[in-house]
């Protein structure tokens, strides 16, 4: 029987403590408590965010929720890109925004990201939760108007597709978004990073080889790039299926994650060179950076590598030998803004109006309800508690309210002005 491999390894970790990055998943699949109301319980709160969604149209908003970094870097490429002819869907820039006439609505969770902690936690379905949460607020018209706001006095636009932008928040909890949608016949898109990135780099993939993941440890730890491969590689691997490749049962994904170097040269030469260290030969078809604040990175990545091959030198004939033709370093931020493309075209779902993208902000709250004996000194949650908060409980800990400004410090600020310069200009910069 054949053995499935999946290796994911830190690079400033020991060799004989590294482990696999796949973590033991049911076959059966249950969805959180939560995702079943939604369809079932006409009665509950989660029922009712779907009520009337079929009538959401065209003029629906792309929807992005997740941690605030890669939020604003998502919604940023989304309201700037220029890939695609507009006409033809070719790859081409032609002046027009490819979002042209559409609304982008980042859903920052200022309160329960960053994910990786509820793992340590042993708290994975509070992830599961928290992403059907974001994914009912964003498919709602409406929302809380404040942190006190125990019903859902204010409106907001409902989202047609929605992109969610961690890569392990998504894969704990797209499985429960994906039941909600076929459940209940929602005629939604749902995206996620890790999906989108390795979809990308295993289609394109034209002999065997692996596929590489840059990750931070904790990312890496996770395991969620490693369980979302074996779905993939599963297509790949059915006689019946028309993406069939013989040599894709081979295929491994190989997580790592050294420092970036000081140049674009040096964080490839770093990255080959932690792959050489993990005793890895066979050759890539890609890497996926995961993270996003390194998304304007990977062209110079790219170039630096295609000067690396050219190179006649002894130690480029080794970094010759790691790659495949059409090996690439690609983004989630690049492969994610062109799949919301593709699928809002071939679902027939653009405005097709003719103007400037426009942006709506929203963004989670600590909810009044939770004690005071449970924040930080700046009204947060205190991470013990923050961590072990049980999935399924009936007191609210946030609420999704239209973004504030008094809820963002200065290092927030800053981060959104430097990494996504539109974003801030349209959602905090007051002219």
């Amino acid at each position: 029987m054949f053995e499935f491999k999946i290796y994911c390894r830190a690079f400033m970790l020991p060799l004989l403590l590294l482990a696999s990055c796949g973590r033991e998943e049911s076959s059966d699949f249950q969805p959180v408590r939560l995702a079943a109301d939604a369809v079932s319980d006409t009665a509950s709160a989660a029922f009712k965010s779907l009520s009337g969604y079929q009538n959401v149209g065209n003029a629906g908003a792309i929807a992005v929720f997740g941690g605030l970094k890669e939020t604003a870097v998502l919604s940023e490429r989304l309201l700037t890109a220029d890939i695609f002819d507009n006409i033809d869907a070719h790859k081409r820039p032609d002046g027009l925004p490819d979002f042209a006439g559409e609304t982008v609505m980042p859903v920052f969770d200022m309160v329960n990201a960053p994910y990786t902690d509820y793992i340590g936690a042993m708290n994975e379905n509070f992830i599961r939760e928290t992403a059907v949460k974001g994914f009912l607020s964003m498919v709602s018209g409406n929302c809380a108007s404040s942190a006190f706001d125990h019903g859902q006095s204010a409106s907001k636009p409902r989202a047609k597709i929605v992109l969610l932008s961690s890569s392990v928040m998504s894969e704990y909890g797209c499985h429960d978004i994906e039941y909600i949608v076929s459940a209940s016949g929602m005629h939604a898109g749902v995206l996620n990073p890790a999906e989108s990135s390795l979809s990308r780099i295993f289609s394109r993939a034209s002999q065997a080889s692996n596929v590489g993941v840059w990750a931070a440890s904790d990312v890496v730890s996770s395991g969620v790039y490693g369980n979302v491969f074996r779905e993939i590689r599963a297509e790949y691997e059915d006689k019946h299926s028309d993406s069939y490749r013989e040599w894709a049962r081979s295929s491994e994904i190989i997580c790592l994650s050294p420092d970036a170097g000081n140049s674009a040269e040096e964080s490839v030469r770093r990255f080959f060179d932690a792959y050489i260290s993990a005793n890895c030969r066979v050759p890539l078809s890609g890497v996926v950076i995961d993270d996003f604040a390194r998304a304007s990175e990977v062209d110079s990545l790219n170039q630096a590598l295609n000067g690396i091959l050219l190179s006649e030198t002894q130690e480029s004939e080794i970094y010759k030998r790691l790659v495949i033709p059409g090996f690439r370093f690609v983004s989630p931020v690049e492969t994610l803004t062109e799949d919301c493309y593709m699928w809002l075209r071939n679902h027939d779902r653009f405005t097709h109006l003719v103007a400037q993208p426009a942006m709506t902000g929203y963004m989670t709250v600590v909810s009044s309800e939770v004690q005071g004996a449970s924040l930080d000194e700046n009204g947060w949650l205190e991470p013990e508690f923050k961590y072990n908060r049980a999935a399924g409980s009936d007191i609210e800990t946030f609420r999704f309210i239209p973004l504030s400004q008094s809820y963002f410090g200065g290092e927030d600020m800053e981060m959104m002005r430097r990494l996504s310069p539109e974003t801030y200009k349209k959602l905090i910069y007051v002219y």
